[in-house]
This record gives structure tokens, sequence and C-alpha cells, in this order.
């Protein structure tokens, strides 16, 4: 009876271990990985990932999986930073480029549902066209921002003079997608479909209307990674986020969203976002380069899978 509660309390808290246990590895490495000034800037170079991340995990519980968040992201800041460049205001560029993305995460969930298609196969379509409209308005070029206020408010700012307000956007999203996630019809018909999509039909449950929505909305999410992307750069640059959709499935799955769909943990995304920040953080430090670091990441995705297969199976063995 006391090792299948070890074993239950090692489950719940295995995203938080994993943390501390890279963190700890990090710092007596490099001791310089826990100065304050790190770590805020580690949250920021985060936001984004975890924005990112947040709609993923609605996806990833329902059964799907979206590879073109990233393309989402590159091409917000390229058409935010073309129209600018173009005369159109702030006030009505942001919003434009808003309902683009919208509209690009609709197209997603549109064609997975209407054409019957694994959303791998969409998504990885989708991923190449978004980028490819990209590279093609710039000719693959950088395109500058230069509206003042723009950096500030999206990417270089501070809240209080020491919060970077990526982190802050970051909090205000997390706090509306656990709250959507854990309070509303959506998230858990997310959950309903994920778990048993069959019986979620039998239920009544309008599984298509849900799937559409939640890729939907995954475009919105992407959208704001795009714009901090583009603050912290201060452009718009059409070759940017090449692995932020990798990044993110990472990071859900890490943080015990089920990769087979029904289980899921915003706070667990959260946690498994850190990882991926504190992975990065620390090979930079160490003075991995960035093909060391692709690596890593290639290795995590396939570890995080195992992982949730074998604690799956562990879970089974508690219940029997």
């Amino acid at each position: 009876m006391q090792s299948r509660k070890i074993s239950q309390m090692i489950i719940k808290l295995r995203t938080i271990l994993i943390l501390f246990v890279l963190a700890g590895v990090f710092t007596l490495l490099k001791p310089i990985f826990l100065h304050p000034t790190n770590l805020l800037n580690m949250m920021k170079r985060m936001s984004y990932v975890a924005i990112t991340a947040y709609g993923m995990t609605f996806i990833i519980t329902l059964g799907g999986l979206d590879l073109s968040g990233g393309s989402i992201a590159a091409f917000v800041g390229v058409m935010l930073a073309y129209i600018l460049n173009k005369g159109v205001p702030l006030v009505i560029a942001l919003p434009a480029v808003i309902l683009l993305a919208i509209f690009a995460g609709f197209i997603n969930g549109f064609i997975t549902v209407k054409g019957k298609i694994a959303p791998f196969l969409v998504t990885l379509a989708t991923m190449n066209i978004y980028r490819g409209v990209a590279l093609t308005l710039t000719e693959g070029r950088t395109v500058s921002i230069k509206v003042p206020g723009y950096a500030g408010f999206f990417g270089n700012g501070t809240v209080l003079g020491v919060i970077p307000s990526p982190l802050v956007i970051m909090i205000v999203f997390f706090v509306l997608c656990w709250f959507l996630y854990n309070k509303t019809k959506f998230g858990f018909y997310c959950r309903c479909v994920g778990g048993n999509e069959e019986a979620a039909n039998v239920a009544g449950i309008q599984v298509d209307k849900i799937k559409i929505i939640a890729y939907t909305f995954n475009g919105f999410l992407a959208c704001f990674a795009g714009l901090i992307l583009a603050a912290l750069m201060n452009a718009g640059i059409p070759s940017i986020g090449t692995d932020l959709s990798l990044d993110a499935i990472s990071a859900v799955v890490l943080g015990g969203t089920a990769i087979a769909g029904g289980i899921g943990t915003m706070w667990g995304t959260v946690g498994g976002t850190f990882i991926m920040a504190v992975l990065s953080t620390g090979l930079s430090l160490l003075g991995a380069g960035t093909e060391m670091q692709i690596l890593v990441k290639g290795g995590v995705i396939i570890l995080a899978v195992l992982m949730d297969n074998a604690l799956k199976a562990r879970q089974r063995e508690i219940a029997d």
C-alpha cells in the first residue's frame, strides 16, 4: 500500500521532479544559472513557447496535432511588419493579423474535419503554406518594425520595472486557458473527444465543432506568440519559429498531457515549458550550439512519449 502511494505521488509530481533535477544539475555546472537576471531572461524567452503550448494542450487532449504554430507565428510577424511599413496604423494592423491567424487556425481545423484527413498531414501542409507565404511576401528578407511602443509592449518592456512584458502576457493567457480547460464545457468536451470520440458522438457532443474551435483557438494563441517574437526581434522574420511547434508539443507531453488524448493539465503544460526553457538555457550556458540543442530536444520528444507510455502502464497496474 505504501509503495502504491509513493508511485502515485511520483506520477502526479513527475514534471516538478524532472524540473528540479535539471535545474539542480545546471546550477551545479553553472552557478550563474540561478542568477535572477538569467531566470527572468529565460522566462521571457519561454513566453511564446508557453502560449503556443497552451493551445496545443487543447488539441492534443482531443487527440489531434498541429505542426503549423511556428509558421503561423512567423506569418503574423511578417504580415504585421509588412502592412505597418505600408503605412497602416498599428490599431488597424494588430486586429488584422489577429484575424488572419484565427482564419489560419480555422483552415487547419476545417480541412481536418471536413476532409477527414489526419491532422498531422493537414498541418504539415499548412505549415509549409503559411511559411511559404511569409517567405514569398518578403522574398526571404527581414522586415523591420519601426512603430514606437510596439516592441516595448509585446517584447522588451517591463512591468513594475522588473517583470518582462512577455511574461505578463504569458500569465494572462494561462489564466484564460486554465479557465477554459477546467471550468467550461469546451475544455470538458475536449477531454471527452480525446478519451473516446465515438462515445462523445453518442453523448450528443458536436465533435467536429469542438475540433474546429480548438484549431481556431490555437491559431489565435500562435498569433500572440508571433507578436512577441516580432517584438523581441523588432522585425518580421519569415524563417523564425521553425522549432516552435515541436517545442510546444514536447512541453505539453512532458507536462502530463497524454499524446493519445483524453487526459491533460494546463499546470503541467507550464511545467513542461519550464523544462524546455531550462534545457535550452542550461545548454546555452554550457556552450552547446544550436545543433546540439536541436539534438537534445529531439531526444526529449522521444523520452516524453516513452515516459507517457510507461506512466500509463504504471497507472493501469496501480488501478488493478
